[in-house]
């Protein structure tokens, strides 16, 4: 499997369980600059691959590996929730549901809880901006095929 599909696993995943909110995939970390531009999508969540490391080789063509994960949480109000509250509430549970998720693939392992973490990004220029902004990043095992 290649990092690529996984990441298009995590977002289908997410897509499943988060139906009000727009997911995509996305290449990495994001300044404040491009906050504008990712306005758009809001409801949303990113989901981006910032790293890997520990690969070892698990046989003929076949090599295990970490890969490091990143998931911006942006919300934005709407008529019922505010934009903080749903950017909160919606970490949280990500931080409960995503240590038992494997993506539906088989060799991937579970993550260790402890390599999540929860930040939130929020400043005085996302603000006028009109969204709350949250990055959760976690550590996870797969196999990988060239």
């Amino acid at each position: 499997m290649k990092p690529s599909q996984i990441q298009a696993a995590i977002v289908a995943s997410l897509a499943a369980r988060y139906p009000a909110f727009t997911v995509d995939g996305h290449g990495g970390t994001f300044t404040e600059r491009e906050v504008p531009l990712l306005l758009a999508k809001a409801p949303a969540l990113l989901v981006a691959c910032t790293g890997g490391k520990s690969f070892t080789a698990a046989g003929p063509g076949r090599w295990k590996g970490a890969l490091n994960w990143a998931l911006y949480v942006f919300g934005a109000d709407s008529a019922t929730t505010e934009r903080d509250v749903l950017a909160l509430d919606t970490v949280f549970d990500l931080t409960v549901w995503l240590p038992e998720q494997k993506w539906g693939i088989a060799d991937a392992r579970l993550l260790d809880p402890t390599s999540l973490t929860a930040d939130n990004l929020y400043s005085g220029q996302v603000n006028i901006l009109r969204v709350a902004v949250w990055g959760l990043t976690w550590t996870q095992s797969f196999y990988f095929t060239p």
